[in-house]
């Protein structure tokens, strides 16, 4: 963990070193070229054991590379056994292809792709790129994206959506949402989003929907069950638990802080309002959040909001950071709440890789041997 800290003590130094620039232009450039190097270098050069499904990832590109009908077949060709989106059925079988049989290919071409969008997204949103990039790392996003390589590429459309929709080209935003759902079935949610969004932003709107998520959570077996899928995998799995979801706890938990930070900061500073969509988009995560404890698999639809929620609170507590503010006439609670945020994150890391490392498996951080012959991790022997 003593790494971990020091590589989030890095992105910190180029957030001080780049102040050293005079020029606005060339600092921005600094923390873009040294923050792509942090990141790749750390996400697209790990060990498969970092990270849970990495391996599986892996594993799988090994399986489709070895096989001859495979590498010979059109790329077009969906394979209904592999349980995968066609998207990611036809990136896998291109890269294999096309690109390399190395199976770690599909780490470093994902790692490369999200980090060029993680970045491309945070600078449209902040002046400082490394701090931001920081907040990510801590908060576990970052984590999360890079290990979760199907979702993270619909993620990476999405922002590209998301970009298009504040601009008003909806038409654009549905096709880069309807590509999204080719690499994630999540992605799904995002058509209903612009629709969300319209609705009026009030308070009477907010409990309705907090009510109605709380309804849902309490109820949520009868209504599957009524839906005809009481025999799906997470169906299964959650029923047979017969208890509340750990982790989606600590989602929950998280969310509720993250979210009354936001609050307290507004209310302090009589900050306005901000707009319907990041209204409506904290407010769907939260009632994602108090149905994730019940089935923890529909907290995949947060994976898309939180990056925004978290710019979102960027804005109330290190408005200096961000490009449009909600506002700078905080004084001490600022700071008091940037600390309190930081600290709030970092104990969420801590217990997770004390308590459940196996969320992660970033404990015992390692780069992928390139030189070594044989790597054997859980089903995945590569001899």
């Amino acid at each position: 963990m003593v790494v971990i800290f020091l590589y989030f003590a890095l992105f910190l130094g180029v957030h001080f070193l780049s102040k050293q620039f005079k020029r606005p232009g060339a600092a921005r450039l600094f923390q873009l070229i040294a923050c792509f190097i942090l990141l790749f270098g750390f996400f697209g050069f790990r060990d498969i054991t970092v990270l849970n499904d990495t391996s599986h990832y892996y594993g799988f590109y090994y399986q489709k590379a070895h096989v001859f009908n495979y590498r010979n077949e059109p790329i077009t060709t969906f394979h209904l056994l592999d349980k995968f989106e066609y998207g990611f059925q036809v990136l896998i079988h291109f890269l294999v292809k096309y690109i390399s049989k190395e199976p770690y290919t599909i780490i470093l071409f994902s790692s490369f792709v999200l980090t060029i969008g993680e970045l491309w997204f945070i600078s449209k949103y902040s002046h400082d790129i490394a701090k931001v990039c920081f907040y990510m790392l801590i908060a576990g996003l970052f984590f999360t994206h890079y290990c979760i390589i199907r979702q993270a590429l619909a993620l990476i459309l999405f922002y590209l959506a998301f970009v298009c929709f504040e601009k008003g080209k909806i038409l654009k935003y549905y096709l880069l949402a309807l590509c999204a759902c080719l690499f994630h079935l999540s992605a799904v949610f995002l058509l209903f989003l612009p629709i969300i969004v319209r609705i009026k932003p009030t308070k009477r709107n907010a409990i309705i929907a907090i009510g109605v998520s709380l309804l849902l959570a309490v109820s949520l077996f009868e209504v599957l069950a009524l839906l005809g899928l009481k025999d799906h995998p997470y169906y299964q799995a959650a029923i047979q638990k017969e208890a509340l979801s750990l982790v989606g706890l600590a989602d929950c938990a998280l969310m509720i802080f993250t979210l009354s930070v936001c609050l307290i900061v507004r209310k302090r500073s009589n900050a306005p309002s901000p707009s319907s969509t990041f209204f409506w988009i904290c407010i769907i995560g939260l009632c994602i959040s108090l149905i994730a404890p019940v089935l923890y698999p529909i907290a995949r639809i947060n994976e898309y909001l939180w990056p925004l929620i978290l710019i979102h609170l960027l804005r109330y507590i290190d408005p200096d950071a961000m490009k449009t503010p909600y506002t700078q006439r905080i004084g001490g609670i600022r700071n008091l709440m940037r600390v309190l945020v930081i600290a709030v994150f970092l104990i969420k890391l801590i217990g997770i890789n004390t308590f459940r490392p196996e969320w992660l498996h970033i404990d015992s951080y390692q780069f992928y041997d390139f030189g070594k012959k044989d790597h054997t991790y859980n089903l995945y022997p590569q001899e």
